[in-house]
């Protein structure tokens, strides 16, 4: 019966998106393609970016599930909703996005094994440029893995084209990937360009430094594991020393990012953008020395270099001519912490968006629409006087002659701190009423509205058309890179260079107003160890808020952290508190309401937290493949 699946298996990685073909590239080929020019590998090589641009890919979900994951995120709360499972955490192994990811993920890797076999083939002709479209290629596989360890793991390491024989294989183990990924970047770095430019006609392609990056992510990403393990995390000393014997010293790994960062800053010449708002202005941004990796993506489908439908994901509805759904939003906790902690940062008007004006007919309006914490308040204005009879016998008396008038009010001022006892975290006694009825209490089908939780903003645009915006998807950011590169130099004891990385991204948010902004404030020099720390993770959490490293950058620290810098946040914010309580105390049963870690209460912490570590390897993918059982299922599903 499995060697029927293992056909049909094959099939759905080639055609996993073929319900929605009007998304994807055209571009596909198989394991006998030759190819006999340049310009004939130029269009295959476009269109594995054209892949990694798909739904399953970084063009809408693994930004939606890092988001939807992290804790950061309220998604509408209907338990068999895609959704929601990620965000409360309850991730079924047939979870369609699951499926979506892991088929997205494996076709691009597929397509570069081809790509790779095809232009080694003795029979493939010869240009100048191979050995270079090769490398992209090695460095796609790598970036694809590197994704697929960060959600599941261990995973099958397909490196070959793709036959009946040997669709299946055995989970690789986390070292055997990672390995693997960095034999990838590795081999592509002695063939990549030393810079990267980016036309309107084609994909960008990475250059040398970006994979040197790369690796400083990934021996990052190994070091704070280990850390958390030499800390007594509960699942990294326990489940992930299991999974992963080879763990070394955390100060191993980072010595050896070090190595490779320490390259890309004296080096590369990436660089950050200016302007934080060039980079979320709404406006398709073709070359910038902040993209240490970018997808081009355009609305355009046709020209096989995929699209970007972050716009139709996280915009609310009706802000633009295209189709919006706004179906992930930032919860109220990381708002309201984001807000009183960084006061006047122009990135919070970049970075969330809760005033926008209403689009009817892809037509903007006179109507402003608001969500949380605006809050509209309507009053009688007298615009004039006229004479009316008010008594039938007596002579007309003047009478005023009113309007309704609504008024938009920023309900909650952060800057105000005096008024509140945190002001990163308001009680609902420090409101005003009308705040206190609109957003401390449950609400059911017939007074609830989506707009009672704010939106992120970073992907809004009105170049668009349909669901698809004309905007790049910026995977890896220089300022993702100083975030780690600090995290790391602190590690080492060299905490003075790590504020000095940090407040290189501070300046320039600070300075992405005229007159410059107050906050965010630079760090002082007198700062320890561990203060350093708890801020960095903090603030990759605000500055990449939204984009590709949501999941595991919540859960890079172990267990501990996630629940005590995130979700306890969120359990401990005095309004998402105030409305989830009304609800139990009045015996109110709403879907639509706020979610309480961990899993509605009615979970242990440890149990919720390692399953979570993780997401589960797809029922399709354990259905299919003979090499992979049940006792080889992430722990918890």
């Amino acid at each position: 019966m499995k060697k029927k699946f293992n056909i049909i298996y094959l099939l759905l990685v080639l055609v996993m998106f073929g319900a929605c073909m009007d998304e994807d590239p055209e571009y596909t080929t198989n394991s006998k393609v030759v190819y006999s020019s340049e310009q004939s590998a130029q269009m295959a090589l476009n269109g594995i970016y054209g892949l990694m641009a798909v739904q399953g890919s970084f063009a809408q979900l693994l930004p939606e599930i890092n988001t939807e994951a992290s804790g950061l995120c309220w998604t509408s709360f209907v338990t068999s909703d895609n959704r929601c499972q990620y965000t409360n955490g309850l991730i079924p192994t047939d979870n369609e996005f699951n499926n979506l990811v892991w088929g997205a993920l494996y076709q691009a890797i597929a397509n570069c094994n081809i790509f790779i076999n095809a232009c080694n083939s003795s029979e493939s002709a010869s240009w100048a440029t191979k050995a270079n479209m090769v490398a992209q290629a090695k460095f796609m596989r790598a970036v694809c893995y590197y994704s697929l360890y960060t959600f599941y793991g261990g995973v099958p390491l397909r490196l070959e084209p793709s036959n009946r024989d040997k669709v299946a294989m055995p989970r690789g183990t986390r070292q055997q990937v990672l390995d693997q990924i960095i034999k990838d970047w590795t081999e592509a770095i002695s063939d990549l360009d030393e810079t990267s430019s980016l036309s309107s006609s084609a994909p960008t392609a990475p250059n040398k430094y970006s994979a040197y990056a790369y690796l400083t992510k990934l021996y990052w990403l190994m070091g704070c594991n280990a850390w958390a393990a030499e800390q007594g995390d509960t699942w990294a000393a326990g489940q992930l020393k299991i999974e992963w014997p080879e763990m070394q010293s955390s100060e191993s790994y980072f010595k050896k990012a070090k190595e490779y960062g320490d390259l890309v800053l004296t080096k590369s010449s990436f660089d950050l953008e200016p302007d934080f708002n060039t980079l979320f202005n709404g406006q398709r941004l073709g070359f910038s020395k902040e993209f240490v990796f970018v997808i081009d993506a355009t609305k355009n489908t046709t020209e096989n270099v995929g699209y970007n439908s972050l716009h139709w994901t996280f915009s609310p509805q009706n802000c633009s001519q295209g189709e919006t759904w706004g179906r992930s939003q930032p919860n109220k906790s990381f708002y309201n912490w984001a807000h009183g902690t960084y006061q006047d940062d122009p990135r919070l008007k970049v970075t969330f968006c809760s005033k926008w004006v209403k689009y009817v007919n892809k037509q903007p309006s006179d109507e402003i629409q608001v969500a949380y914490p605006y809050v509209s308040k309507t009053r009688k204005d007298t615009v004039g006087w006229e004479y009316s009879v008010i008594y039938e016998g007596l002579p007309p008396v003047l009478v005023p002659i009113e309007e309704t008038v609504t008024e938009i009010v920023d309900s909650i001022d952060f800057s105000d701190f005096a008024k509140y006892a945190d002001v990163t975290n308001p009680k609902p006694s420090e409101l005003d009423s009308l705040v206190r009825d609109a957003y401390c209490r449950t609400k059911g089908p017939s007074d609830w509205n989506i707009n009672d939780w704010p939106y992120f903003g970073k992907y809004m645009t009105n170049d668009c058309s349909g669901r698809y915006a004309n905007n790049n998807l910026y995977v890896y950011r220089f300022a993702d890179f100083l975030l780690l590169m600090a995290d790391v130099e602190n590690e080492l004891n060299n905490t003075g260079t790590a504020i000095g990385l940090v407040n290189r991204v501070l300046q320039r948010a600070r300075n992405s107003s005229k007159p410059a902004s107050v906050y965010p404030k630079d760090l002082q020099g007198t700062m320890g160890k561990d203060d350093v720390r708890k801020y960095i993770f903090h603030e990759r959490l605000f500055e990449l808020a939204a984009e590709f490293d949501g999941f595991i950058d919540t859960r890079r620290r172990g267990i501990e952290w996630r629940k005590n810098e995130v979700l306890m946040r969120n359990n401990n914010d005095s309004i998402t508190s105030a409305c989830y309580h009304y609800g139990l105390e009045n015996n109110y049963s709403a879907q639509w309401r706020e979610y309480w870690y961990p899993n509605d209460g009615a979970e242990d912490w440890d149990g919720y937290l390692i399953r979570n570590q993780l997401i589960p390897i797809p029922r399709m993918e354990m259905s299919s493949n003979d090499m992979i059982s049940l006792k080889d299922q992430n722990p918890g599903y």
